[in-house]
């Protein structure tokens, strides 16, 4: 699939918002001239997160650097790619974590004033459904910590409940099915980002579209950052959420972290509108097979930006055993390519044992990065006085970056936890030997 397909032609230009706290003075001056109380490295999810809640502080001054989306022509010429760039991910309160379970819960209830504020709608909520064999690990894992945080579910294993309400899915006989319906569903990414934008520059907040390339803190305790379009930009502090791109540029201020990024591959459909129409009750999907230990997750049909209809499918995999990607070349290289081909025939298979019948006209590959820590938890730590960081959702980011962001603004600020969850279970690990 062309990479044009998923670009955002409605990205919130930053220059047609009016900033709130009056006209910005002094446009022409040298960034270098500017001393910022705070600076976000890494414009995604968690990054943009931080930036508008740090913003909110009228006390303070935040910039927050990252790329823009590229363009078709900029994608195969990109270094640094974003994880956002994509229309649906799934959202959901309930998992087999209960950590993310607690990051999960206060992120959606975030949602609706961060669309109040941004005027940008960015959530599906159609509920998400758990399906997997009875009695099995997978499921039993996800009824004991609907029990631990009190997450209410909706048994639908009753075959003739489900087949009212899903009359286009297959249950199988020997499945049990859970609805998450606490807000769970799918949100668009690409625009969460762009709405956590749009907030963070009406608060004031400077949106510098551009790649770190160093950062160091000089004599004087105020940070130096250089940007690879030759910017300087000071800062008292630092947030850096570099995701999957972290240790790839060399920060004079944060040691290597104990990251793994592993490969994945998404298969993209593409339905006819009359399809997403007899689909469009269907809620998003996380399964496991009755016959073989692959797991799967299914959005419902989404429009995208080229005007079509895609229903995205991928699979789940050992973190442990997953293929590693240990260079800025190789994640470049595989941002670029197709994926993995053997993923096509598994998860359409998949797909196909789900929604028998399902119509599609084409299909093709996304591809994107998982980055993973030892605990399958973020990493949101304060490493020195004055650097935070904040990096790695083990390939559950997206449904929990607005309290990530949260966490880590509060953080980076005052040096306080402001979470209900152990501030030790988010330390960063460092490399040995650095």
């Amino acid at each position: 699939m062309s990479a044009s397909i998923f670009l955002n032609l409605d990205v919130v230009s930053m220059k047609t918002v009016t900033n709130e706290r009056g006209k910005r003075k002094n446009k022409n001056l040298k960034m270098s001239e500017t001393i910022y109380d705070l600076c976000v490295i890494g414009g995604g999810m968690f990054g943009s997160s931080a930036a508008r809640y740090a913003s909110a502080n009228v006390a303070l001054k935040v910039c927050l650097i990252g790329p823009n989306e590229p363009t078709p022509e900029e994608f195969v010429t990109r270094e640094i790619f974003g994880a956002h760039y994509d229309e649906a991910r799934i959202t959901r309160v309930l998992d087999d974590t209960p950590a993310c379970q607690v990051l999960s819960k206060n992120s959606i209830e975030s949602y609706k004033e961060l669309k109040k504020l941004s005027g940008i709608d960015f959530h599906s909520p159609v509920g998400c459904i758990f399906m997997g064999p009875k009695d099995g690990a997978f499921m039993l894992k996800y009824l004991e910590n609907s029990a631990i945080h009190n997450v209410p579910v909706v048994d639908l294993s009753d075959r003739e409940t489900f087949e009212k309400r899903f009359p286009f899915l297959k249950l199988n006989y020997n499945e049990c099915v859970l609805l998450d319906d606490n807000g769970g569903g799918h949100i668009s990414p690409r625009k969460f980002v762009s709405a956590q934008k749009k907030v963070a520059y009406m608060q004031g907040c400077d949106i510098i579209d551009s790649v770190v390339c160093s950062a160091e803190i000089l004599k004087d305790g105020i940070h130096e950052v250089r940007t690879e379009s030759k910017g300087i930009i000071k800062a008292k502090r630092l947030l850096i959420a570099t995701g999957a791109f972290a240790n790839l540029k060399e920060f004079d201020v944060l040691k290597p972290l104990v990251l793994k990024r592993c490969k994945t591959t998404a298969v993209m459909l593409k339905i006819t509108e009359n399809e997403a129409l007899r689909l469009s009750s269907m809620p998003a999907v996380i399964k496991r097979g009755c016959k073989t230990d692959l797991g799967a997750y299914i959005l419902p049909p989404v429009k995208y930006p080229d005007g079509n209809y895609y229903m995205k499918i991928g699979g789940s995999f050992d973190y442990e055993t997953g293929e590693e990607l240990k260079t800025l070349d190789d994640l470049r290289k595989w941002y670029l390519s197709d994926g993995d081909e053997r993923m096509t025939d598994i998860l359409v298979n998949f797909i196909n044992e789900l929604i028998p019948g399902l119509k599609f006209t084409d299909l093709s590959r996304m591809t994107c990065v998982t980055c993973c820590t030892p605990s399958g938890l973020p990493y949101v730590d304060r490493v020195s006085p004055t650097v935070t960081v904040a990096v790695s959702g083990n390939g559950k980011g997206a449904k929990f970056s607005d309290e990530i962001g949260k966490i880590a603004a509060h953080l980076s600020i005052t040096g306080q936890w402001n979470s209900e969850l152990p501030r030790n279970m988010f330390h960063a690990i460092f490399q040995k030997n650095h």
